[in-house]
């Protein structure tokens, strides 16, 4: 193809690949769009260069490939399912959000980038009850099922994509337990959900280069984690579906990708160092350099967190405006609660703390509750309204503090001891029954 401009070489199939004949194909993109562009492979992402070309940028990738094989072009944090096949180049115009394709590959494309009527949205997984939210799967499911009998395809990708309809569903069947809501420490789930999940759970290796297949069986062991550890917290959840990947799985490739992708999750969103357990689950399963390497780093820069090093100081105004420092609070235990007014789970905690607080009352320990809301005014008002106890802390719009101690979400809680100490930059929540043991079980509270 003459008007190609950059070219990129994938490793696919590893050394059997250098065999296969290279495919190329093309994008053109609108030259007043900034934003990213990037292809997914089964062997990970890369960003793709463009170059200008009259009103276009212009680039294009070659693979070696052997057969077809799906993949996914993100624009900026936009997913677009794609169809690679040997010999089939395409080239797609992006558009109005949208993928245009032309070329031999062109047909299967098409029909992956169809608009369908019937959507799920995040939003949907903890909105509606589940009941009400599996029939609205359902629809979804259907629609798509009955597109593929009527799109006149090869028999062949016609059955590969019945398999990724059904990945798509447990996906979704999944994720609407995982952010269902929970009331009085039940789910309100169909007595069948459990053996469904279990069902959805089944390894299948010959399904590994379909995405949602890796993608629906780590949301599946996920949901089948949250019902067992109804009661416990992130960490048990993740130490869950851990044992459920390293026992119940045979393809290691599916193994080193569930463990890798569940301790990197957690390690990223709790800002704080795994356990020895799960660090060496990690270090036995996963092998991949990069992946190892990228770990390493994480776990480094959080070695600051570990309990017994200096804890990360902060100096924030209180509700009375005065300045308080982590350093006014050495001689006393600090139990702090990072929070936001908007923040649902957050809120959810707050009885909890406040029985915490009422049950230590005068013992030797201060809690503080630091607020990372934007507006200071709404955040005094609503502190006010609910007569919250404790040390009451703003941070403003400075985030450097939730930086420093990698907090990439709220809530989240720290422990630090009366030499100002980390004991737990981690630590449980009010509401989970062992943070009132761990905290009673303090030297000298």
């Amino acid at each position: 193809m003459k008007n190609i401009l950059v070219v990129f070489a994938l490793t696919l199939l590893l050394g059997a690949c250098n065999r296969n004949a290279e495919t190329t194909f093309e994008l053109l993109f609108p030259s007043d769009d900034a934003r990213k562009v990037e292809l997914e492979t089964v062997d990970g992402r890369m960003s793709l260069d463009f170059v200008q070309k009259d009103s276009l940028r212009v680039g294009a990738f070659r693979l070696p490939l052997k057969g077809g094989e799906y993949a996914r072009l993100w624009v900026g944090d936009l997913p677009y399912t794609v169809w690679l096949e040997e010999g089939k180049p395409w080239t797609a115009r992006f558009k109005w959000n949208e993928w245009h394709f032309e070329g031999k590959g062109a047909d299967i494309n098409r029909y992956l980038n169809k608009r369908f009527l019937h959507q799920i949205f995040f939003i949907d997984y903890y909105r509606i009850p589940n009941e009400q939210f599996r029939a609205k799967l359902q629809e979804a499911i259907a629609e798509r099922e009955d597109s593929l009998r009527e799109v006149a395809l090869p028999r062949a990708f016609k059955e590969r994509e019945k398999k990724r309809i059904r990945y798509f569903r447990n996906n979704h069947l999944a994720s609407a337990v995982v952010y269902g809501e929970v009331k009085d420490g039940k789910m309100n789930l169909p007595e069948d959900t459990y053996a469904e999940l279990l069902e959805a759970a089944a390894e299948d290796s010959t399904s590994w280069k379909i995405p949602e297949y890796r993608e629906s069986i780590n949301r599946v062991l996920t949901a089948l984690a949250k019902i067992d550890e109804l009661a416990g917290d992130f960490y048990d959840v993740v130490m869950n579906v851990l044992g459920r990947a390293t026992k119940n799985y045979e393809d290691g490739r599916l193994v080193e990708y569930l463990v890798n992708r569940n301790v990197m999750d957690y390690v990223k969103a709790m800002g704080a160092v795994s356990s020895a357990e799960m660090d060496s689950i990690f270090r036995q399963w996963v092998h991949q350099s990069d992946h190892v390497a990228v770990y390493d780093d994480l776990y480094n820069r959080n070695r600051k967190l570990m309990k017994g090093q200096l804890a990360v100081p902060f100096t924030f105004k209180d509700i009375d405006g005065k300045e308080v420092s982590l350093s006014d609070l050495k001689g006393k235990y600090v139990y702090i609660d990072l929070w936001a007014t908007w923040c649902g789970p957050c809120n959810a905690e707050l009885p909890a703390l406040k029985k915490l607080e009422k049950r230590l009352e005068g013992r030797n320990i201060y809690f503080v509750s630091i607020s990372c809301d934007k507006d200071r005014a709404t955040w005094e008002r609503f502190v006010r309204e609910r007569k919250l106890g404790g040390i009451q802390l703003h941070m403003g719009e400075d985030k450097h503090y939730m930086q420093e101690i990698s907090c990439n979400g709220v809530p989240r809680f720290l422990l630090i001891d009366r030499e100002g100490q980390f004991v737990d930059a981690n630590m449980s929540r009010p509401s989970a029954p062992e943070t009132l043991k761990v905290l009673e079980g303090l030297d000298g509270l």
